[in-house]
């Protein structure tokens, strides 16, 4: 059955395939990518924003005995990159005596140093000692935000790390030392393991053991813009999450209070977010330009010195992705798992896929706690202070629940994610359908900052409003479940692929693919979504008739029998993703759904 399994999806992802690497069943994201020549980042460093002069460096330690006995320091640290005052927190247990591993935590987009401070006493329990600091531009720390670079917030936290491990009283051990962070957290924890050992300002060796990025990017600008190849991330430009990523850049801006009263955003974010207005397109040199920074320098996917040293690295991995999170869904973990498989089948990394992470998912505290107390704390313990039983490299999934409620007894274990599924349902939808876009029928409804901030530290989060529906722009099509199974029902479970034929005079255009779960009622609830772009180039180039495979992202879904199973094709899936401004009318015929299940 998996053999079958296996050759099925390799015929549906054969339509993908990429020029870097096959695309197969068992590596369906073409990776490790190959080395691709990027032009010059854009960061902003160094004065009049670093903090010197008005602040100094050093940390303050006193005592406390909540929630453990433990010594707190705080005070700011000078960046190594260029002497900027960076907010800091070191918690350091009392007991056991010695030296401790050190956890770096970092927080997510529009937080700081004191985001969610609630897995700290699990950690400071457990004998680790915990840096928590604000990112530059956040909190009270110093210096603009360049989000997430390589060559300065990375650096930063090289450079703080190496400090804690520097300071006898912070009694760090440098040969064990982890990282772990939500969204923007978890886009440092990847992008720490392009260099994963180090060398601190005092000359001791730091070795970074193990990661565990919480619903992170792997590829930056394919997150915030995908296109619909995962494969192939800048094939055409795709469209953006404007609402989301308008809600982040409106939540994420320090109000400017003194003494720093500056713009923490820097001239280029500030440019790249104003050219989002418009159509990407990649003859738009703000467009390149933005595009080269967070995909050439702030995505671990691109790193060609990841890729060139992670079999001998052989850093394990823990990544915490959200099947509902359709900022960063689960794609970001995939393409890197997969690519690391190539490599090295017997890679250390692990997956957790559940209902976390930003809207669309719930972080219903009870999964989050599961995760802390049955995932992440038996990793932290083996890989980082070498005690208990080696934690299974495999994959976990959480089936999604219509009232977001979570149980344990939900969760699928599985060797590795090729074994989540083990059957496809095919269906084939005959005849035309049409579909008609006009970019004035949007509504453009965004995301409230605060909700989108909120998620980076898993708060809960408020259903999501339903996406547009625009008349004569949805080709709709369904099938009853027990037709599609014989009889039952369906454990909907992983990726599923709808491959279409599209034919349209427009040059450019944006298709979008949803799937219901529909009760007898009438009530729906929607479980993936998907979108892709097509670009001949060219406004004078008509796209012509095309077909394309859309691959979806996917969930862990229980259809009862007697619901059905609707899919939605249309160009439009505002307030998720910004709609074309390029009108199309296109003709949809031989739709063919492959329904992963088990």
């Amino acid at each position: 059955m998996k053999r079958a399994l296996a050759l099925a999806v390799a015929a549906v992802l054969g339509l993908l395939a990429s020029p870097a690497a096959a695309v197969t069943a068992s590596n369906p994201y073409g990776g490790p990518p190959p080395p691709h020549t990027f032009g010059p980042d854009s960061t902003s460093t160094g004065a009049p924003y670093t903090g010197q002069g008005v602040d100094h460096a050093g940390l303050t330690c006193s005592a406390a005995t909540a929630p453990v006995a433990m010594n707190v320091c705080t005070g700011y640290l000078a960046s190594g990159v260029d002497a900027t005052l960076l907010d800091t927190t070191v918690e350091v247990p009392t007991n056991p005596a010695g030296n401790h591993p050190l956890i770096a935590f970092m927080h997510g987009w529009g937080g700081d140093k004191n985001s969610d401070l609630s897995w700290d006493a699990n950690f400071l329990a457990d004998g680790y000692t915990v840096l928590r600091y604000s990112a530059r531009g956040f909190g009270n720390s110093w210096g603009q935000t360049n989000l997430a670079d390589q060559n300065v917030e990375i650096a930063d936290m090289r450079s703080l790390i190496g400090q804690v491990v520097d300071d006898q009283q912070l009694r760090a051990d440098g040969s064990k030392v982890a990282v772990i962070g939500a969204s923007y957290g978890g886009g440092h924890s990847t992008q720490l393991l392009e260099q994963p050992s180090w060398t601190s300002p005092g000359g001791a060796a730091v070795h970074l053991r193990t990661a565990v990025p919480i619903v992170p990017w792997t590829s930056l600008y394919y997150s915030l813009e995908p296109n619909g190849r995962p494969d192939q991330t800048y094939a055409v430009p795709g469209s953006a999450k404007f609402s989301y990523v308008t809600a982040l850049f409106a939540g994420g801006r320090r109000a400017p209070t003194p003494p720093r009263t500056y713009d923490p955003y820097p001239t280029f974010l500030n440019a790249c977010f104003a050219d989002g207005a418009n159509e990407p397109s990649f003859s738009d040199p703000v467009y390149v330009s933005c595009f080269n920074a967070l995909e050439g320098y702030r995505s671990l996917w691109e790193s060609q010195q990841f890729w060139s040293g992670a079999a001998a690295n052989r850093v394990p991995i823990l990544d915490l992705q959200g099947w509902t999170d359709d900022l960063f869904p689960a794609p970001e973990a995939l393409r890197l798992y997969y690519a690391l498989k190539t490599i090295d089948a017997t890679y250390p990394i692990a997956l957790y896929l559940g209902n976390i992470g930003h809207p669309r998912a719930a972080n219903n505290p009870a999964e989050t706690a599961y995760v802390l107390d049955n995932i992440v704390r038996p990793w932290f313990a083996f890989y980082l202070n070498g005690t208990g039983s080696q934690p299974a490299l495999d994959v976990k999934a959480a089936t999604t629940q219509p009232d977001n409620s979570f149980s344990a007894a939900g969760v699928v274990e599985v060797p590795t994610y090729n074994d989540l599924a083990t059957r496809l349902f095919t269906k084939h939808f005959g005849g035309n359908q049409v579909i008609t876009f006009n970019p004035a029928n949007t509504s453009g409804t965004g995301w409230d900052p605060v909700v989108m901030t909120g998620a980076e530290a898993l708060q809960p989060n408020p259903p999501a409003p339903p996406p547009d529906e625009v008349p004569g722009d949805v080709a709709s099509y369904s099938v009853k479940v027990s037709d599609l199974t014989g009889g039952g029902a369906l454990l909907f479970a992983g990726e599923p692929a709808l491959t279409v034929n599209v034919a349209t005079t427009a040059y450019r255009e944006q298709l979008n693919a949803r799937i219901f779960d529909v009760a007898p009622d009438g009530s729906r609830k929607l479980v993936t979504r998907g979108t892709y772009t097509l670009d001949s180039g060219s406004p004078t180039t008509p796209l012509g008739e095309q077909r394309l495979t859309l691959t979806l992202y996917g969930n862990l879904w229980q259809f009862a029998a007697t619901h059905t199973l609707l899919i939605e094709l249309t160009n439009v899936d505002s307030p998720y993703i910004s709609p074309s401004k390029v009108p199309s009318v296109s003709k949809l015929s031989g739709l063919q759904a492959v329904i992963p299940a088990r």
